[in-house]
């Protein structure tokens, strides 16, 4: 495959995370992480996103308004699921016990949500 361009296939990758100590995790709760740690394949950088806490919007709500090209979780319920992968969004399992660059970067041979 061709080296990705922005808006392309690993233009944006999203990772659903919390924020419980020295640097971010995956998070295994869909609705339960702290935010979105969303990296830019084109120049490597990362943004957080916080979830709003007020039950106003929902994670899965977040993620569309952020539009990424790809997300990694830990876990992803169907109605969820079928919301984001309508919207062209490829959705991948990761381990907990991976870092997040290492997550990113086997994004390829991460299993199907």
């Amino acid at each position: 495959m061709a080296d990705a361009a922005p808006g392309s296939a690993a233009g944006r990758t999203a990772v659903l995370v919390m924020n419980s100590g020295y640097e971010p995790l995956l998070c295994p709760f869909f609705n339960k992480c702290d935010g979105v740690l969303l990296h830019s394949a084109s120049d490597g950088s990362t943004d957080f996103h916080p979830r709003d806490r007020s039950g106003a919007k929902s994670m899965c709500d977040l993620l569309l308004e952020l539009k990424p090209d790809r997300i990694i979780c830990g876990f992803v319920g169907g109605p969820e699921m079928q919301r984001l992968r309508g919207a062209g969004i490829d959705i991948r399992l990761g381990s907990c016990n991976c870092a997040i660059d290492e997550l990113v970067a086997s994004f390829p041979t991460l299993p199907e949500a």
